[in-house]
């Protein structure tokens, strides 16, 4: 009997660990505001010389200590700002990133965006963005140039849930 090893590459898989670059990152470089505009974005993947993402829920809380809690408090989360920093280096010519870039000394509107996220399970979170933190260029003499931003969503974005009709079975 043949043992066949399916390639990560093809997977997206090491052993039952999905690996990172199953999720898709896409930016609105056509500067749409709205969620109701979803359909006139220019949507291009924001993934070339991208090699870290770390997402932050950058949550607001309350903190309170009442007398029945002798002396222990309690949190709630308040609010959120969805938080997304991808990073990495700088590819000239790639439209995504060249779009942030070009916006590294913009401020206010200027700075606002739609952003798309598909999480390798399908599903889909889609928002107005804010670029914030650009960094487009930087490092050593002999390194790659450094590139950097931090994707802001403001408000509460619009989620997806995958389509059941494509999730594959995961007893199969």
């Amino acid at each position: 009997m043949a043992i066949v090893n399916e390639d990560a590459a093809t997977t997206g898989k090491i052993g039952k660990f999905t690996l990172n670059y199953k999720n898709k990152f896409e930016i609105d470089i056509s500067g749409q505001t709205s969620l109701g505009n979803v359909d006139k974005a220019e949507w291009k993947p924001l993934a070339a010389g991208i090699n870290n993402s770390t997402p932050a829920a950058n949550d607001t809380t309350t903190n309170d200590e009442y007398y029945d809690g002798e002396g222990f408090g309690t949190s709630d989360v308040t609010s959120k700002r969805l938080q997304l920093t991808l990073a990495g280096n700088r590819l000239e010519g790639d439209p995504a990133q060249d779009y942030i870039a070009a916006k590294q000394l913009a401020i206010g509107d200027d700075l606002k965006t739609l952003f798309r996220w598909t999480q390798p399970s399908g599903d889909t979170i889609t928002g107005v963005i804010t670029l914030t933190s650009i960094v487009s260029s930087g490092g050593a003499p002999g390194a790659k140039q450094t590139f950097s931003v931090v994707i802001v969503f403001n408000g509460k974005p619009d989620f997806e849930p995958a389509s059941t009709e494509d999730t594959p079975d995961p007893k199969q």
